[in-house]
């Protein structure tokens, strides 16, 4: 990797974070994020221990993540978002796309 791309990278992360006020809005967080396209979407594969196996809806790759840096009550097929740092349990979206499976389960077999 060109060390100036990382330089610049990480010059553009610091200027995002002073974007982010500690105490600014959670709404203004999740928009600047949308803006620099910098939220993460996951789906809970499964749990190995204390781990939670999270794999990226974009790019199908995965990655261990401690089960304690989750939110509680997460499940196999949970969705989470991951904006600055923390994860989300997304709720809805996650009933859209079960919903969304069962519908294609049921084509399938009628």
């Amino acid at each position: 990797m060109n060390i100036e791309i990382f330089n610049n990278l990480q010059e553009d992360m610091s200027n995002i974070k002073n974007e982010i006020q500690p105490n600014a809005n959670h709404s203004e967080e999740i928009e600047l994020a949308k803006k620099l396209d910098a939220i993460e979407e996951y789906s809970v594969d499964r749990f190995e221990g204390e781990y939670a196996v999270l794999e990226n809806r974009k790019t199908n790759k995965t990655k261990n993540v401690k089960r304690d840096m989750l939110p509680e009550n997460i499940k196999e097929g949970s969705i989470l978002q991951y904006i600055n740092g923390k994860y989300t349990y997304k709720e809805e979206l996650t009933k859209k796309e079960s919903n969304r499976i069962q519908d294609k389960m049921n084509k399938l077999w009628n």
